[in-house]
């Protein structure tokens, strides 16, 4: 069974090996790419449920996504944390299982399921065997149409929430990541964490929990995705069966503000800890479907995104030494009511106190730097071969393509466009890189944030 939470992803060092076949990879020619085309088939049910199936005849694997466009957006004021609670509380018992059933039936035909809970979507995911695709979908569908929410579950998952809460706030780079977002999306619904605060999540009643689900878990809200390796009219039909029943429901969905880019400094003390944390932050207008964004991700890819060989690493890392890791990447554009939002630029590190300003002036630095004097032809071509490896890799497993294809759905983008990217990169000029850093990375107005125990360092007067 699944017990999941939102994680933090953080950008990972590369290895000595993995710098020297980057190395390895710069001196060799591109060559074209055959990867086997990926058709989709689609068919919106009555109620409203938009189902895509592909077929991958590697393995006799059943995958599926449901995505909900339901997250903690949608959390009522002063109880934050609901829409986490209800993901964590689905699968706890329906009409026709108890919990416990629940897990046996999965067992029995060594089934998957999970539930995780995001900002703005909530994703179901469940595995089988292709052979167990109808036991799969009787309890998948069961869970969704029909949970019941019982109350001694709801008391358990409502503690260990919070308790999760409580222990996280000691976590350093939890604290940073939820300030952040506070700072980023500051008088949205999306500056919350999606799990919440103690006082909030102590206030959430049962009847929350099942309004909320009543209200937001309907089909018109929601798409499937489905990879296996079975005939896609027979997957549609199979899924029009369980679900065809779900109850669609007319609801009116809250807007979310765009937000703006205002400079802001914000230093957070936290108690007895011997690092700083180190964030900056700033909205980019261009969303995932933008014909710049390529672009913008081998920029950053440049700076920040490609471990040794990155310019944020190279300077912080290998010729300071002020930190281990050190990073920068592009958080796509939210997707909610057809709205243009921008995407966000973060850079970030950890070092000890004593270096903490100067390596956040080096950060800040470097991306000026970038935006000022570019890049190098040497730089762009390293991009290059990365990203010609590594997109490709990216449809092997059953549920990788069903996250592709997911992306492809939620931000409009043409089929097999992860191999429509690689052609975009590998023709990628120069000056077109240049161009979005030039016109893209605000060095004047950004979000900083150095979560640190402030007894230890001044950093009131960092001159940037």
């Amino acid at each position: 069974m699944k017990r999941c939470a939102i994680l933090l992803a953080l950008i990972g060092c590369a290895t000595t090996e993995a710098e020297k076949e980057n190395e390895r990879m710069e001196t060799k020619p591109l060559k074209p790419l055959r990867v086997p085309e990926i058709k989709t088939f689609e068919k919106t049910l009555l109620s409203g449920l938009h189902v895509i199936v592909a077929r991958k005849d590697k393995l006799p694997i059943f995958y599926m996504e449901i995505v909900l466009k339901v997250g903690s957006v949608l959390d009522p004021e002063g109880k934050e944390g609901t829409a986490n609670l209800v993901g964590l509380l689905v699968d706890e018992g329906t009409k026709n299982r108890t919990s416990e059933k629940i897990a046996e039936d999965l067992e029995s035909i060594g089934a998957h399921f999970s539930v995780s809970v995001g900002k703005t979507r909530t994703e179901i995911s469940a595995r089988s065997l292709s052979t167990d695709v109808d036991a799969l979908l009787d309890i998948v569908s069961d869970i969704i149409k029909n949970p019941t929410f019982p109350e001694k579950e709801f008391r358990r998952e409502k503690r260990r929430q919070i308790s999760s809460i409580q222990n996280n706030l000691s976590n350093p780079n939890y604290v940073t990541m939820i300030k952040l977002d506070e700072l980023v999306y500051e008088g949205t619904r999306l500056a919350h964490p999606t799990d919440g605060y103690i006082n909030t999540v102590e206030k959430i009643t049962l009847d929350d929990v099942r309004n909320f689900y009543k209200k937001y878990w309907v089909p018109n809200l929601a798409y499937i995705v489905v990879v296996s390796d079975l005939d896609p009219d027979t997957v549609i039909s199979k899924i029009e069966r369980y679900f065809g029943d779900w109850q669609r429901k007319e609801i009116s969905l809250p807007d979310i503000p765009k937000i703006r880019p205002k400079k802001r400094i914000e230093i957070f003390h936290m108690d007895g800890i011997n690092q700083a944390y180190i964030r900056l932050a700033f909205p980019v207008d261009i969303q995932r479907n933008s014909p710049e964004y390529n672009k913008i991700r081998v920029a950053n890819y440049i700076l920040g995104g490609s471990g040794f060989s990155s310019r944020i690493l190279k300077k912080i890392r290998v010729e300071k030494g002020y930190a281990y890791s050190a990073y920068s990447y592009v958080m796509p554009n939210i997707v909610w009511k057809g709205e243009k939002y921008s995407s966000v630029f973060i850079a970030g590190l950890q070092t000890r106190v004593e270096t903490s300003k100067d390596a956040t002036i080096t950060l800040v630095n470097l991306i000026k730097e970038s935006k000022e004097r570019g890049f190098t032809e040497e730089e762009l071509e390293a991009a290059k071969s990365f990203y010609n490896g590594y997109i490709a890799r990216l449809s092997e497993t059953y549920s990788q393509v069903a996250n592709l294809i997911s992306t492809m759905y939620e931000y409009k983008l043409p089929n097999m466009f992860w191999m429509k990217d690689i052609e975009q990169i590998r023709n990628l000029k120069l000056e077109d890189i240049n161009e979005v850093a030039r016109k893209y990375f605000n060095t004047d107005e950004y979000i900083l944030l150095i979560v640190t125990d402030t007894t230890k360092v001044n950093l009131k007067d960092l001159g940037i």
